[in-house]
C-alpha cells in the first residue's frame, strides 16, 4: 500500500481512538474537537498531496461517488420507510415505540427535504 494512502488511514485510526476515549468519558465537546481536528488535518493532507501533483480523483472516481451516493440515499430512504411502517404497527400495542417512530419519520422527512433542495440547487448551477 502506498504511503499516500497509509497516512489518512493512520489519521482516521488515531481519530477513532481519541473519539472512543472522549465518548467513553462522556465528553461531547472533546469528541467534537477531535472530530473537527481530524477533518482539518485530513483536508490539509489532501491539499498537500494535490500541490505535490497527486491526482486524488478523476472523472471516473467522481462518477462512482455520485452513483454510490445516490444508491445509498435510495437504500436509506427505503429502510426508513419500512421502519416507519414497522414502528407504526408496534405503537398500537406498545406506546414506547412512539419515539422511534417519530425519529424515523423526522429523519425520513429531513432526508427528502435535503435531497429535494439539493436537486433544485444543482439544477440551477449546472
Amino acid at each position: 500500500m502506498e504511503v499516500e494512502r497509509i497516512v489518512p488511514l493512520g489519521i482516521i485510526v488515531a481519530m477513532g481512538a481519541f473519539l472512543g476515549w472522549f465518548i467513553g468519558r462522556g465528553s461531547f465537546v472533546g469528541a467534537m474537537v477531535v472530530f473537527a481536528l481530524g477533518a482539518v488535518i485530513l483536508n490539509l493532507y489532501y491539499e498537500f498531496l494535490r500541490r505535490r501533483g497527486y491526482i486524488l480523483e478523476d472523472e471516473r472516481t467522481i462518477r462512482i461517488e455520485e452513483i454510490s451516493a445516490r444508491r445509498t440515499l435510495q437504500v436509506i430512504l427505503i429502510i426508513l420507510a419500512i421502519s416507519m411502517m414497522y414502528f407504526s404497527t408496534k405503537v398500537r400495542s406498545d406506546s414506547s415505540y412512539k419515539g422511534l417512530m417519530a425519529f424515523s419519520g423526522l429523519l425520513l422527512f429531513a432526508l427528502l427535504i435535503i435531497h429535494g433542495a439539493l436537486r433544485i440547487y444543482y439544477s440551477r448551477v449546472m
